[in-house]
C-alpha cells in the first residue's frame, strides 16, 4: 500500500499504535528512499485508525514537493497521517527534575555536551514506539540540569545503518575545517541492524554542528572502520599531557580498545585490553580525590567501574571491579564534555507502566573519589544546581514518628541522620519503605535491594515514580521505580532511636 502526500507543513505526524506489530515503512522522494522505519501498526478494520500518539518527522526539506509512504500496512494507517507546523504535545505525567521524553522509546545518554551555558543532552531514541528500535538521536537542552526542553531529533538511520551511541566535544583546535565553536560526534553507524543497511557492518562516524546542536550534518567517510563483533559507543576526550585525542572503544564480549588522534579523522590504535563482565559504552576520565589530587577511572554500561593510570596510550588497572549502583536500573552512563567537575547521567532502565513514553534519564551527580577503608571509592552527590533549588520545607531532630504534607506538587527529598546507625520505615504517599541496618536491605513495597549494613546519612529523592536513594554521603547508591507517581501528600518517617529528618521541595 502507499500513499503520495505533498509536503505543505514542516512535520509529517505518523499515527503511532504503541506496542502492535511493526511493519517496515519507508519514505521517498523522486530521487529515491529519504527514510525507513519499523513502525507498530493497528491491524483493525474501523472507520477511523486508532492509535496512541502522533510521531513527528521533519520534512522541512521536502516543502512544497511530494513524497510517497509505502509498506505492508493498511490504507487507515496512511489516511491518518497529517501535516502541520508545531509538534503536538501528549498529555501525561512526567517526572519534574528528571529528563523523559514526551513519547517512545529512549535509552543511552550520547554526546553530552556543555557550551555557553547550555547542557547538552542526546539520546538514543525511537519515536515510533515505546520500545527499542530505529535508534536515532533525541536531543534535549537544560541551563541547570534538572529542567529539560525536548528538541527535535537530530540523526535518523540511513542506508548505512542505525544511529547508534557516541560522545560529543566542542572544536576548541579548529579541526576538520570547522569552526572552533562547533560541536563535533562520534557515533555508531550500526550496518545491518535495519532491512535497508543490510550487508554492511558497524563503523564509528563523524557528524558536527554549527548552531548550536539544533541540527547535525552527518560527515563523509569513517573515523574508525569495522573492528571486531558490534564494535561501537565511541567516547572522545583531549588528553592534555600526550597532546591527542584518545577514543575508548567497545569492541566484542568483554573487549575494548584506545585509539589516539591528533585530527580527529585519523585514529591509531594505541592498546586493546579486556577486563572480566565489563561490556559496551564505556568511559575514562580522570576523577579528583577529595584533598588533592586525582586519578583514572573507567566505566562502562552496567556502572562497573576500574581505578587505574592512563598515559594517553595506556590504560593501566588491577582488574578490580567496583560498582556504581546497588540496582540495576542505571545504566550506560556518561559524563558532559565541557563542565569544571565531571558530571555523569545514567539512562534509568524504567518501566513506565500507563505511559506514551519508556525510560528516563538519572539525576545528573557529580564524581570525586573518597577514601575508605577499602580504599578509593565512587562518590555521588547531585549536582550544585539541584542544592540550590532545593528549599527546606520541614525539620525535626529527636525520636518518634515525624510527619509531613506535601501541599504543591514537586519532587521531594528526605534526608534521615540518625544519631546511631540503625534502620527506619517511610510511608511515601502510600508507598511503604523501610531499611534494615541488620540486614542491610531496602525495601519499596515488595521490591527490595541490598544496600549494606550500618548505612547512615540517606537521602531519597522521590520524582513522581522514581526514587533515588543515597547513603553516606554519595558513597551508596541505588534507583528504584514506585508504583505510583504521586507528586504530593502525606509522609511520615520513624527511624530507631535518636534522628534528625529533613524534607526538602524541589521544582
Amino acid at each position: 500500500m502507499k500513499r503520495r502526500i505533498k509536503i505543505t507543513g514542516k512535520y509529517l505526524l505518523i499515527p503511532i499504535c504503541a506496542e502492535k506489530e511493526t511493519r517496515c515503512v519507508s519514505f521517498s522522494d523522486r530521487n529515491g528512499k529519504i527514510y525507513e522505519f519499523n513502525i507498530p501498526v493497528n491491524d483493525r478494520k474501523e472507520p477511523f485508525y486508532s492509535f496512541h500518539y502522533l510521531a513527528p518527522l521533519n520534512m522541512e526539506k521536502w516543502l512544497g514537493e511530494t513524497i510517497t509512504v509505502e509498506g505492508d500496512v493498511p490504507r487507515s494507517f496512511l489516511d491518518g497521517m497529517a501535516l502541520a507546523d508545531a509538534i503536538p504535545q501528549a498529555v501525561q505525567s512526567h517526572p519534574l527534575i528528571h529528563f523523559a521524553p514526551n513519547t517512545g522509546w529512549m535509552n543511552d545518554p550520547n554526546g553530552l555536551i556543555f557550551q555557553d551555558g547550555v547542557y547538552h543532552l542526546f539520546f538514543q531514541y525511537n519515536p515510533f514506539d515505546t520500545k527499542w528500535e530505529n535508534m536515532c538521536w533525541g536531543h534535549a537542552v537544560s541551563t541547570d540540569l534538572l529542567h529539560w526542553e525536548q528538541k527535535e531529533t537530530v540523526l535518523y538511520p540511513d542506508e548505512e545503518g542505525t544511529i547508534y551511541s557516541g560522545s560529543g566535544i566542542v572544536n576548541e583546535k579548529g579541526l576538520l575545517g570547522l569552526p572552533v565553536d562547533a560541536q563535533i560526534y562520534f557515533y555508531t553507524c550500526a550496518g545491518g541492524r535495519s532491512q535497508w543497511s543490510r550487508g554492511r557492518t558497524a563503523v564509528q562516524k563523524l557528524a558536527c554542528s554549527t548552531d548550536g546542536g539544533e541540527t547535525l550534518q552527518k560527515l563523509e567517510g569513517c573515523a574508525v572502520k569495522h573492528l571486531a563483533g558490534e564494535n561501537r559507543d565511541p567516547k572522545v576526550y583531549w588528553h592534555e599531557e600526550s597532546n591527542a585525542y584518545y577514543m575508548v572503544l567497545y569492541l566484542d564480549k568483554n573487549d575494548f580498545m584506545i585509539l589516539r588522534s591528533s585530527d580527529l579523522r585519523s585514529w591509531k590504535k594505541s592498546q586493546l585490553f579486556t577486563l572480566d563482565q565489563a561490556w559496551e559504552c564505556p568511559d575514562l576520565r580522570r576523577i579528583p580525590v577529595e584533598g588533592g589530587r586525582d586519578k583514572w577511572v573507567f566505566w562502562c554500561a552496567d556502572g562497573f567501574y576500574y581505578l587505574g593510570d592512563f598515559d594517553g596510550y595506556q590504560f593501566k588497572t588491577d582488574g578490580v571491579q567496583h560498582k556504581a549502583y546497588r540496582t540495576a536500573i542505571p545504566y550506560a552512563a556518561q559524563t558532559w564534555w565541557g563542565t569544571k567537575e565531571v558530571i555523569t547521567v545514567p539512562w534509568l532502565r524504567t518501566k513506565n507502566k500507563g505511559k506514551l513514553y519508556t525510560g528516563c534519564m538519572g539525576l545528573p551527580r557529580r564524581l570525586t573519589l573518597a577514601s575508605t577503608k577499602e580504599g578509593l571509592r565512587l562518590r555521588q552527590v547531585p549536582v550544585d544546581a539541584y542544592m540550590q533549588a532545593r528549599t527546606n520545607v520541614y525539620s525535626h531532630e529527636g525520636e518518634g514518628k515525624v510527619f509531613y504534607m506535601m501541599q504543591k506538587e514537586g519532587a521531594l527529598e528526605t534526608c534521615i541522620h540518625m544519631e546511631k546507625p540503625g534502620g527506619f520505615t517511610m510511608n511515601l504517599y502510600g508507598t511503604l519503605i523501610s531499611y534494615s541496618a541488620l540486614t542491610g536491605r531496602f525495601a519499596v513495597g515488595e521490591e527490595g535491594v541490598e544496600l549494606g549494613k550500618g548505612l547512615n546519612d540517606f537521602s531519597l529523592i522521590a520524582d513522581g515514580e522514581l526514587l533515588e536513594v543515597s547513603a553516606e554521603n554519595g558513597l551508596v547508591l541505588a534507583v528504584l521505580e514506585m508504583e505510583s507517581d504521586r507528586k504530593s501528600g502525606n509522609v511520615t518517617v520513624e527511624a530507631e532511636g535518636r534522628a534528625k529528618v529533613e524534607f526538602y521541595r524541589v521544582r
